[in-house]
């Protein structure tokens, strides 16, 4: 995809700042954040900046961010954050592999599915290799192809080169040498209040047997070993 494209990629999805406004931190981030609030975070693909933002507000004082889009990074600027225009992942890891800046924390959402298909796997090896301090994590979200969705978001977002299931996106990640990955609330759940956890919890379990169901009577089946997740997005902690 032309950078060009990526420069202007909010407005040309007409999205814009204001919808980030009332954004608030989802509650499966919070359970694996650094205890230390003096860790280095980076989120990759930073966007308008409300998860830096909020992590500001959280008391972490050595946050940071990269963009490719021109949009992204003169928003967050106007708000005082600590970002850097990028060209590509590969020429920033390898300037920082050759400064030696390491990052103990490393948030990555919704880019991967944007990166050639080709390249997801010797991307995250990048990273991996180049940025991440030891003992350090990486958290990884991206829509889920099992989702109710399906393959809407496949085709809705024109920048996107392929779509993820926790049995692909499992492959990946093991595939770029992590040791570990965990998915992150599953069910959708976390944060809900009583109530509605409960009455939620409650038709995806009728959402699975529906799905189990017509499973069996249309002789299909998904892999066995993999994860069936169903929300709109994966989430998955990888060391």
């Amino acid at each position: 995809m032309n950078n060009d494209i990526y420069k202007r990629y909010f407005s040309i999805r007409n999205v814009s700042e204001q919808a980030y406004l009332d954004y608030k931190m989802p509650r499966y981030i919070e359970n694996v954040l650094p205890k230390n609030r003096k860790a280095r975070i980076l989120d990759i693909g930073c966007g308008f900046g409300q998860v830096l933002l909020s992590l500001r507000n959280k008391q972490y004082n050595d946050v940071s961010g990269v963009d490719i889009s021109d949009e992204a990074i003169s928003s967050c600027q106007s708000h005082g954050l600590c970002v850097t225009k990028i060209s590509s992942l590969d020429e920033f890891c390898r300037a920082c592999e050759q400064e030696k800046k390491q990052y103990d924390f490393i948030i990555m959402s919704h880019v991967l599915e944007h990166i050639d298909k080709q390249k997801i796997i010797h991307t995250l090896q990048l990273i991996r290799t180049c940025i991440m301090a030891p003992g350090a994590s990486m958290l990884i979200m991206v829509p889920n192809a099992q989702s109710n969705t399906g393959c809407y978001w496949a085709y809705e977002d024109f920048t996107h080169t392929t779509l993820f299931t926790a049995g692909s996106l499992y492959f990946v990640i093991k595939s770029a040498g992590f040791d570990t990955v965990r998915f992150l609330d599953p069910d959708g759940l976390v944060g809900s209040r009583p109530g509605i956890k409960q009455l939620r919890a409650l038709f995806l379990f009728i959402y699975k047997i529906n799905i189990r169901f017509w499973n069996l009577v249309t002789a299909s089946s998904f892999h066995k070993p993999s994860p069936q997740i169903f929300t709109y997005e994966l989430k998955a902690l990888a060391k």
